[in-house]
């Protein structure tokens, strides 16, 4: 599966007093994750939420996260995403936080996510339609794109 790299560095906004990483900013840096894995597949979320008045991106549903050890003030971590698993109108998106260069991830974490649409008769309500197999293909390829900014 295409997997996207990116890198932060942990700012003194990101800690509690004691300079440790507040863990919440780990579900921020997932949500950037997983848009930035649909960009470096070449699926403009952004744009394509602009151009079609109905299309509403991908909803979150669920998500989850376990921490193996804290991350500090200053530290660099690594995040690598990738689409773990497609369901009919769902995909599971993984995320693995790692310091640096160490192999040895501090958090993972995953998003359970889905393609989702206004209902055209009631456009307040948001149905759940399936992933395009264009995107899915996209999203298939084995390669990684490092998407740091």
């Amino acid at each position: 599966m295409l997997t996207a790299t990116q890198r932060f560095r942990v700012e003194w906004g990101h800690c509690d007093p004691a300079g440790i990483i507040f863990n919440p900013n780990y579900y921020i840096w997932m949500d950037s994750g997983t848009h930035a894995l649909l960009q470096a597949a070449g699926f403009d979320l952004i744009g394509n939420t602009h151009n079609d008045e109905l299309f509403r991106g991908c909803p979150l549903v669920a998500s989850n996260m376990s921490f193996m050890r804290p991350l500090y003030f200053g530290d660099v971590t690594v995040l690598t995403s990738r689409v773990e698993k497609f369901g009919n109108t769902s995909f599971v998106v993984a995320h693995e936080f790692r310091h640096g260069d160490d192999p040895k991830p501090v958090a993972t974490g995953s998003e359970v996510r889905v393609w989702g649409y206004s209902d055209p008769a009631q456009p307040e309500k948001l149905v759940a339609t399936r992933m395009p197999e264009e995107v899915r293909a996209l999203l298939s390829v084995e390669k990684t794109v490092d998407v740091t900014v």
